[in-house]
């Protein structure tokens, strides 16, 4: 009788730790998916890392070429609610939407800039600005800063 009550013991904690290995190989498989999928997308900022200045300096290198690019910058306030920027180049023109629609502490609503000219600007040794110039509908000197990286997180 207790051989019986010992195999039963047995066998249940193999199916508790097959339950454990199997959800262990099932965490680890969609980190490293969760992780590819990441870095596949590179278009996308949101996280004002050093990843994502690199991207940021890639688009304006590749406007300075001639060359277009795309990207959608999630940036976060104070408040937590996304103001999201959808950036697309042709490699002559930038054109910037900032749309502060998700921001209730903000004016509601959309706003392009059209802009010749891009750089990035070191602000002081706190900030990365990013910045606009020769936009239309402004003064052709007037540099817009739009988005910032805190050299902290780089």
């Amino acid at each position: 009788m207790e051989i019986v009550k010992y195999k039963k013991t047995i066998n249940y904690i193999q199916i508790i730790v097959f339950i454990g290995l199997v959800s262990v190989i099932f965490v680890l498989i969609n980190q490293q998916s969760h992780k590819e999928n990441t870095n596949k997308n590179k278009s996308i900022i949101i996280n004002f890392d050093q990843v994502d200045l690199d991207r940021v300096d890639e688009m304006m290198n590749r406007f300075n070429e001639g060359k277009g690019d795309n990207l959608m910058i999630v940036s976060p306030t104070v408040e937590g609610s996304p103001i999201i920027h959808d950036v697309n180049s042709n490699g002559r023109e930038i054109h910037w939407i900032v749309d502060n629609t998700r921001d209730a502490w903000s004016d509601q609503g959309k706003t392009e800039y059209v802009c010749k000219s891009i750089r990035m600007n070191e602000r002081d040794n706190e900030f990365l600005d990013v910045e606009l110039s020769k936009c239309n509908n402004f003064k052709e000197d007037e540099q817009l800063r739009l988005i910032s990286f805190r050299k902290e997180l780089l």
